[in-house]
């Protein structure tokens, strides 16, 4: 029996199981067997941008024109590139108009979806914008089940946005565009070079993936707006269970995780730069707002990392660090009961020096009690206030350790990661020996950064 023999469903099967070069090669045997792969090479879609020559991306529209029907067949999406290795320079997407007879072509496919701003759309893929190409995509691959925007796509994406709200917010089925009930995943990257886009808003572009009615996983990239306002009726997304975050402050985070209630992993990249969103992101570090916003996944939240990092005014000619105050105390984040895993920065919880203040018993009262992994990571170290070293660090896990009353002690912690060595040192054996019999004395397998060596004397 030869391959010719089998039957479509069982050629299928095998078909499925092969990758995409193979299945390119199989598909020009015969047109029985390319009608049946067809289907499976578009199953996945990935393209990027260009700086110096007709972006591959570009390529697809004539594709797109030809056989829009095949991009039923698109499951995934993956628009990739973070910046241009053709042009290091590049800041952004450069622009790479459409020819007047394929832009002819692309309007019937625009026109059908009944849209109000037509014009608008065609302008700005007659001028070769990535996010009118973007928008293009979108609205011709309903059966998505994971979408992936890379940096070099999200630099503008206000029609992309339009788009979004038109199809996921209320009034719905308006115009003749997608409601992506499969899609499971997304993640929309900060923009490239993001540190000198200072007047972009992309806030009301993104807040629709939260009406996505079956979404499980979603990593965006935020704005700080003003005022933090919903696009339509506030959504319900309780399919939602893990959130990558991406700048996006305390001040404006309440409101987004008030609505999550079956959000079991957050992921939250703190960031602060002195010209992005200066309206609302500020220097000082509110550790009160930032625990009443967190504490709102108490009933769910099972996984928590919270990393924290700053950038300078490049643009003024700053290069150094900008100045950081901390305020306030995480104590909100006592009630969140069901954490099990947390990562944060050590001064968050410790502030930036070893000082008498620091030093108190109920420091570490903000940590849930149900914990079982604890890692520390040293954000802001590069900061001339942070005063800790190695040896205090230890010290001060040991007082913590100690000094907890019964009723606020850890009954489920396992393990304990802390931020040292520092700098480019490496631990001794006297401080290793000396977290190894801190861990025997409290049944904690304490780690730190780097190798775990030598074999303390009895």
């Amino acid at each position: 029996m030869s391959l010719m023999d089998l039957s479509s469903d069982l050629l299928l099967s095998i078909i499925q199981l092969l990758s995409s070069s193979d299945l390119l090669s199989l598909s020009t045997v015969n047109k029985r067997i390319h009608a049946l792969t067809e289907p499976c090479l578009y199953s996945t879609v990935e393209t990027s941008w260009a700086a110096t020559h007709t972006p591959p991306a570009m390529l697809l529209l004539r594709t797109v024109v030809d056989r829009v029907g095949l991009f039923t067949h698109a499951y995934h999406l993956h628009l990739v590139g973070n910046g241009f290795d053709d042009d290091p320079q590049e800041d952004e997407p450069p622009d790479f108009p459409v020819a007047e007879p394929l832009l002819g072509r692309l309007s019937k496919i625009i026109r059908s979806t009944g849209v109000p701003y037509v014009d608008l759309w065609m302008d700005e893929l007659r001028a070769g914008k990535t996010d009118a190409f973007v928008a293009l995509l979108l609205a011709v691959m309903p059966n998505l089940r994971c979408l992936s925007i890379g940096p070099n796509f999200t630099v503008s994406s206000r029609l992309t946005g339009i788009i979004l709200r038109d199809a996921l917010c209320e009034p719905l089925y308006r115009y003749r565009l997608p409601s992506f009930p499969h899609l499971r995943r997304v993640t929309v990257a900060p923009r490239v070079s993001d540190w000198c886009y200072v007047d972009v808003s992309n806030t009301a572009d993104v807040l629709p993936f939260f009406y996505l009615e079956g979404i499980q996983h979603l990593s965006v990239s935020i704005d700080n707006p003003v005022d933090f306002v919903w696009p339509s009726y506030t959504p319900a997304p309780d399919s939602l269970l893990s959130l990558e975050l991406y700048r996006l402050r305390e001040a404006r985070l309440e409101p987004l995780l008030s609505v999550l209630r079956s959000l079991q992993k957050l992921d939250w990249h703190w960031f602060y730069q002195p010209n992005l969103d200066d309206e609302v992101s500020e220097e000082t570090v509110d550790l009160d707002t930032m625990a009443t916003a967190l504490s709102q996944v108490r009933h769910t939240l099972t996984d928590l990392a919270v990393d924290a990092g700053t950038r300078p005014d490049i643009l003024s000619g700053e290069y150094e660090p900008p100045p950081i105050r901390i305020q306030g105390v995480l104590g909100a984040m006592a009630c969140m009961d069901r954490l099990r895993r947390l990562r944060i920065p050590w001064v968050f919880l410790m502030g930036f020096s070893p000082s008498t203040g620091r030093k108190a018993s109920k420091m570490w009262d903000p940590l849930p009690r149900g914990l079982e992994l604890l890692i520390f990571t040293a954000d802001f170290r590069v900061y001339q206030e942070w005063r800790w070293a190695d040896e205090s660090i230890i010290s001060a896990t040991e007082f913590q350790l100690e000094n907890r009353s019964p009723s606020a002690r850890f009954t489920n912690l396992r393990r304990i990661h802390l931020p040292i060595p520092l700098g480019h040192r490496n631990m001794t054996e006297e401080m290793q020996c000396w977290l190894r019999e801190i861990g025997a004395e409290k049944g904690l397998d304490l780690k730190w950064d780097g190798p775990m060596e030598g074999r303390c004397r009895t």
